[in-house]
């Protein structure tokens, strides 16, 4: 398997024994260090594989992607022989869209697709902002604007050396996540798994529930302690849930196996 600046493995290198990829993608003006530690609490038959994609962390000086069919192009040429055994896309806001968006070109290329989708604090791909789009300001507005919809975290905010370097990213994140939205009308089988905070004030119950829209079966929706970071502040509570997801692929797979 090519080694690629699109992947980080925490593992270090492929692990060629496992059954199943974990695949994160970051939220806007984050990186694949969301997803650094969590295969320490994983089976060591999961490989889990963090996408980074360009103007963030190991590759901030790489000009971001501002369009998501761009995006979605680039990173299929670098991620489709990561689809050579089962997988989960995993996305948290930003990272959900672009997850799903993935999800809808693999179908159209007739790819492998995934066994479990989870969208993690995002409406549904078809929603687009209800406030005004932030990434044409100014950036002394911008950055208020971010700090008003909670879309960046406060750690950054408050780093004016980091946010300076950080602009041209959240700007081009921002852009993506308020352009696009989903105008297909695909049904995928694989089960839907959607996590939110119980204090994230930006998204409502219906919005998270739309996502049933695109799957045949029912939305599994699950709310966690904290914002829309609750990501990071109730990692162990995130990588619990998901670690119950993947028990019951595995045990599906074995079946399979065994009826083979």
């Amino acid at each position: 398997m090519t080694k690629n600046s699109w992947i980080l493995r925490p593992s270090g290198k492929p692990a060629q024994h496992a059954d199943l990829r974990l695949i994160c993608f970051p939220y806007a003006g984050g990186n694949a260090s969301t997803y650094m530690s969590w295969f320490k609490w994983l089976p060591e038959n999961i490989e889990i594989l963090a996408i980074q994609p360009p103007g963030r962390s190991t590759r901030i000086f790489e000009r971001a992607h501002s369009n998501m069919e761009q995006l979605v192009n680039d990173l299929l040429m670098n991620i489709s022989e990561s689809l050579d055994r089962p997988y989960i896309l995993f996305g948290h806001s930003l990272g959900s869209r672009v997850a799903f968006e993935l999800m809808t070109q693999c179908k159209k290329r007739g790819l492998r697709m995934p066994l479990q989708f989870i969208a993690s604090g995002s409406r549904g791909p078809h929603i687009l902002p209800r406030k005004t789009s932030i990434y044409q300001l100014p950036d002394k507005e911008f950055i208020e604007g971010l700090k008003d919809i909670n879309g960046t975290p406060k750690a950054v905010l408050e780093n004016s050396e980091l946010m300076e370097l950080c602009l041209p990213l959240l700007r081009a994140d921002f852009e993506l996540a308020d352009t696009y939205a989903c105008r297909e009308n695909n049904i995928f089988d694989c089960p839907i798994s959607v996590f939110s905070g119980k204090a994230d004030t930006e998204i409502t119950h219906e919005d998270l529930i739309s996502w049933g829209n695109y799957f045949s079966g029912s939305v599994d929706l699950q709310m966690f302690p904290g914002d829309h970071f609750f990501i990071e502040s109730n990692k162990n509570l995130v990588v619990n849930k998901v670690n119950i997801i993947i028990q019951n692929l595995l045990s599906e797979i074995n079946r399979s196996k065994k009826n083979e």
